[in-house]
């Protein structure tokens, strides 16, 4: 498609081409041809790529908190020209200094996160930021695939009065994240107090599973 893409590895870029170019998980018709968008867990920056094809003109804002992915990030966006605003942090519902767990055996994989359940292999420190604190206006999409804390960006954007402020968003919801209790209720109810409408996507099989982790793929808009 144009674009170069330098990877960690060949298995996990390839997996994120057939969601993000192939399934087009993140696909929405914008209300003009600049849209503000916010690619929260940019990884080696796949989906921002994505937007700016999808968007030229768009501006977007990636955010990553592992620093050697964050590089990766940078190069990717920098080789291809693209003008996409970079954050190298976690983002959480207050700022601060945050754990997080990598591999570093495994760079760039997509069970790095907050929570120690998805990648025990070590722990780093990495800045935590309020994703409230970047809007200031209009957001036309969010991306929100950010491992587990997904319920405290959300509670953040409430606290803050900014969820209003955006009109479409794609959720990767990981619903029993290190089994944890069920709270995919609480985490509805904070869209629908908010006026959202959403489509969710959670494939299981047998779907009789019990205690089992899931992503749940979110569409909301308003």
């Amino acid at each position: 498609m144009g674009f170069e893409i330098e990877h960690f590895n060949r298995e996990t870029v390839q997996l994120l081409y057939r969601e993000i170019f192939v399934r087009q998980y993140y696909h929405f018709v914008a209300q003009n041809t600049s849209p503000v968008i916010l690619d929260c867990g940019a990884n080696v920056g796949m989906a921002s790529i994505y937007f700016k094809w999808l968007y030229p003109d768009s501006k977007v804002r990636a955010f990553e908190p592992d620093p050697t992915t964050y590089e990766l990030l940078r190069r990717n966006l920098r080789v291809n020209h693209l003008d996409v605003e970079t954050h190298n942090c976690a983002l959480w519902n207050e700022n601060g200094e945050l754990d997080f767990h990598i591999d570093s055996r495994d760079p760039g994989s997509l069970l790095m996160s907050a929570d120690p359940s998805r990648s025990k292999a070590e722990m780093i420190k990495v800045p935590a930021c309020r994703l409230s604190e970047f809007i200031h206006g209009s957001i036309d999409f969010l991306k929100l695939d950010v491992e587990g804390a997904e319920h405290r960006v959300l509670s953040d954007l409430v606290k803050a009065g900014k969820l209003k402020q955006i009109r479409q968003m794609a959720i990767e919801y990981h619903h029993r994240i290190g089994q944890q209790k069920s709270c995919l209720s609480e985490f509805l109810r904070g869209l629908e107090d908010a006026g959202f409408e959403y489509q969710i996507h959670a494939p299981r099989f047998p779907v009789t599973s019990q205690s089992a982790f899931q992503d749940i793929l979110i569409s909301a808009s308003q």
